[in-house]
């Protein structure tokens, strides 16, 4: 495919050099022809003076000339408006730094946050196995993140009278250690 692209931008760019030439020889006959015949003239001629084997770039200028770019003469006369763009520049890419910095920053809290709450689950996993029999565990964890009793029970393959009382129990620990704080 970027074979494909590159043999079409070859293409596109011989083309287009052909037609730049082309305009240059239409130029040249055109000026050519508005030059009236010199009288006198020889026909005879064998060989071409130098003059003739020259150039005339003259005939190759019919593109519009480019105008001096008015901030480069503006800073050329002025030191001080140099400086100052020197300086923007120097702003803009400390600009451009600071701005990477800051999403590479943002992505690392992201993570940091990310991890925070794996360990929090974890944590909170491993106080509820605390004086809890192991099959309640994953239904305590489930109850503290305020399931119902019947997707307790459908989860944890116990009954729903059991998840209820799993939930009454994370309720009343809860309430116990608010009193405590």
């Amino acid at each position: 495919m970027i074979r494909v692209l590159l043999l079409l931008l070859i293409v596109v760019l011989l083309s287009y050099a052909l037609w730049q030439v082309l305009q240059a020889l239409r130029e040249r006959r055109r000026a050519r022809a508005a030059q009236p015949a010199q009288p006198g003239a020889d026909v005879d001629r064998v060989a071409p003076t130098d003059e003739e084997d020259e150039v005339d770039e003259s005939l190759f200028n019919y593109a519009p000339r480019p105008l001096p770019d008015a901030a480069a003469a503006a800073s050329a006369a002025d030191p001080q408006v140099f400086q100052q763009a020197l300086e923007l520049q120097q702003l803009r890419t400390e600009l451009t730094r600071l701005q990477a910095q800051q999403l590479a920053q943002q992505a690392e809290m992201a993570a940091l946050k990310d991890a925070m709450n794996a360990l929090r689950e974890q944590f909170e996993a491993n106080l509820a196995g605390q004086g809890v029999s192991p099959e309640y565990n994953e239904a305590l964890v489930l109850a503290r993140r305020g399931l119902e009793a019947e997707a307790i029970a459908e989860r944890c393959g116990i009954s729903v009278a059991e998840a209820e009382l799993v939930r009454a129990l994370n309720r009343a620990g809860g309430s116990a250690q608010e009193e405590r704080a």
